[in-house]
């Protein structure tokens, strides 16, 4: 293989040079990952030289190309070629590759390096997100053709396609249809173990044409030609298109072809012999000008050939990207009587006309999370106007999907399942507060009163370790006009997730519409308050009603605190926090049906705590509340005991 690289002068000495500065930049930070630097630089070449449609001077262009490493282990090779590409990146930002605080962090993180689409490493994700940017291409370019209409391409490993999640992301991608969607597969055999054959045998051509691909060969990982045919053969097919490149990890190094060239730095006396083998000079991480301008002037000549965008639809597009909401719907007494799911579908259909960008679905449980746009149809490869996503169950598809999604921008996505199946999610939810992305989970039937289902499926850890996460607000509202206004925060958020936690049976109405929108704002508000109370009786969502009820039998003066966000709260200084819970002459008295854990950061070592650290088992809603002492007579008689000690 390492005779095929018959190219130009400039291209064969770029892509060489791609390879040694990555090395260097690895072998100067201690860590990372040479073999893939070594094997798929042609690869990275062919794309930026000849196919992407970007503009390094403005990286945030409407109708680019969208590049994601999948493989983010490859940072090394990633930043190098956006250093050659022209994007804002200096040699002395390769050269602190892994430092604190620079340009080049160990694995692309959006946001932080120009050109990084989207933050990858936890492998399969990316294939996932680069999913949900063709889903918003299609359903944006459907809308506004003239202003959207580009390809994303996605660079996966073995170990990409050996998670889980590629499964997924990938037969969703074949079943919607995604011309646009171009998949190149650094197919070289070898996992970080060992041979890719010790845990895998998987046939991923004959996998990916199962799912409905186009699938094709390159049989040499150094032939660029043949890279450049095969994506030229991908744009002009009506399916989403899998590529295999066979490469060899770590190619010209000392460890080529073993799983050593993963993740092992070269030392001195290496990097100059791979400096020998690829006929190039070690430089200070930099490359002559008179290489790099071949590159440059080809991304430029692209640009120059783009189409003109019309004006008039690309002030249709930016409006219809930037519509905020403006109106919280009204409720009436006949929905706040609902179910909290029910109360949001309300909202949905609500807001869903104010915001014509929202769009979203269920992993194939409408029908009970309720999260649809009604009035709407079915996006799919046949309607791209479509409102509503059919995800399948694929919860961690979907969660890397909407990520995807928002990344592309243009749109507002939400997705819903149970609580208890976020944990199948909770990675893609954790790279959506990572890259800062106002992606909406609705997640309902929010605790033991799913009831006969049983503990598979019924929440106890979950609200908790959501709460865990950094960077995304937790809101698990008390009342009906709570829902509304927790929605009305997710939807106005532009760089923090939201999960929405619901109820599957009634939710209950308590106080106004104003004392609604400060719970959401401060995390909890006083919604029922008796003269000289000593129990602070603070709930969230279902259980608020709980704590009304107890309030009312209690023998001693009480008041009822919702909590729709514990961590908003906590975020408050303590003037504030004393004004919504006042703590003179009172007890703090929690009550949640889920893990107590946690919680001890509101009572203290001395205050009480209704919660379950166990997990459930088959029954009625109420008999379920009964058996884990969750109703008002065991709660009111227990407060009596903690109030004689």
């Amino acid at each position: 293989m390492n005779e095929t690289l018959a190219l130009p002068t400039e291209s064969l000495k770029l892509i060489n040079s791609m390879r040694l500065i990555a090395n260097q930049m690895i072998s100067k930070a201690g860590s990372g990952h040479p073999g893939i630097a070594l094997g798929a630089a042609p690869i990275l070449y062919e794309l930026y030289a000849n196919q992407l449609v970007v503009d390094p001077d403005n990286p945030d262009m409407i109708n680019r190309d969208r590049f994601v490493l999948s493989a983010g282990h490859g940072a090394a090779l990633l930043y190098t070629t956006l250093y050659a590409a022209g994007f804002d990146l200096s040699s002395a930002d390769l050269a602190h590759f892994r430092s604190p605080h620079s340009k080049t962090p160990g694995h692309p993180e959006v946001g932080i390096t120009p050109g990084v689409e989207a933050t990858t490493g936890p492998l399969g994700q990316g294939l996932g997100m680069a999913v949900g940017m063709a889903m918003a291409e299609a359903k944006l370019h459907d809308q506004f053709p003239n202003v959207v209409d580009h390809y994303t391409y996605v660079l996966v490993g073995d170990g990409d396609l050996m998670e889980g999640v590629s499964h997924e992301a990938a037969s969703l991608a074949g079943k919607q249809g995604l011309s646009k969607l171009i998949v190149i597969h650094d197919d070289n055999s070898i996992s970080l173990d060992g041979d890719k054959n010790r845990s895998d045998i998987s046939d991923n051509m004959a996998r990916f044409a199962s799912y409905g691909w186009h699938v094709l060969e390159v049989p040499d990982g150094n032939d660029v030609s043949a890279i450049h045919h095969a994506i030229d053969k991908a744009k002009i097919n009506s399916k989403p298109t899998f590529i295999s490149v066979k490469t060899i990890i770590g190619n010209y190094g000392p460890y080529s072809g073993t799983n050593k060239a993963h993740g092992t730095p070269l030392t001195q006396t290496q990097l100059d012999a791979l400096a020998t083998n690829l006929n190039t000079e070690i430089s200070d991480f930099e490359i002559d000008i008179d290489v790099l301008q071949d590159i440059r002037q080809r991304i430029h000549d692209r640009l120059t050939h783009q189409q003109v965008t019309d004006i008039d639809e690309l002030t249709a597009y930016k409006f219809f990207t930037q519509h905020q909401v403006t109106t919280t719907p009204k409720l009436t007494e006949s929905i706040k009587s609902q179910a909290g799911r029910k109360i949001s579908k309300f909202a949905i259909q609500a807001f869903s006309k104010q915001l014509p960008q929202l769009w979203g679905g269920s992993a194939d449980l409408v029908a009970s999370t309720n999260a649809e746009i009604v009035e709407t149809s079915l996006f799919n490869s046949d309607n791209r106007s479509g409102r509503n996503i059919a995800f399948g169950v694929r919860e961690f598809g979907m969660g890397a999907v909407m990520n995807g999604i928002a990344l592309h921008g243009g749109t507002k996505i939400f997705g819903a399942t149970f609580l208890v199946f976020s944990d199948y999610m909770k990675a893609a939810i954790r790279l959506s507060a990572l890259q800062k992305l106002p992606v909406i989970y609705v997640f309902t039937h929010d605790s033991i009163t799913v009831g006969e289902d049983g503990p598979t499926h019924q929440p106890i850890e979950q609200i908790m370790s959501l709460r865990l996460i950094p960077g995304i607000d937790v809101l698990r509202p008390g009342t009906a006009e709570e829902i509304t206004a927790a929605w009305q925060k997710a939807l106005m958020s532009v760089n923090r997730p939201t999960v929405l936690i619901l109820s599957r049976g009634p939710i209950g109405s308590q106080g106004t519409v104003q004392q609604a929108k400060s719970a959401i704002e401060n995390g909890a508000v006083n919604i029922a308050t008796q003269p000289k109370a000593v129990i602070n009786l603070i709930a969230s969502g279902s259980e608020v009603q709980l704590a009304l009820t107890v309030s009312q039998k209690l023998s001693v003066p009480s008041r009822v605190i919702s909590m729709p966000n514990l961590k908003q709260f906590l975020s408050l200084d303590l003037k504030d926090q004393t004004q919504i819970i006042p703590k003179a002459a009172a007890e703090n008295v929690i009550i949640e049906a889920g893990t107590t854990l946690g919680l001890q950061v509101l009572t203290g070592d001395t205050g009480l705590i209704f919660g379950i650290d166990q997990f459930g088992m088959s029954a009625a809603p109420q008999m379920m509340l009964d058996e884990y002492g969750l109703n008002a007579s065991t709660i009111v008689k227990k407060i009596a005991q903690y109030l004689e000690k």
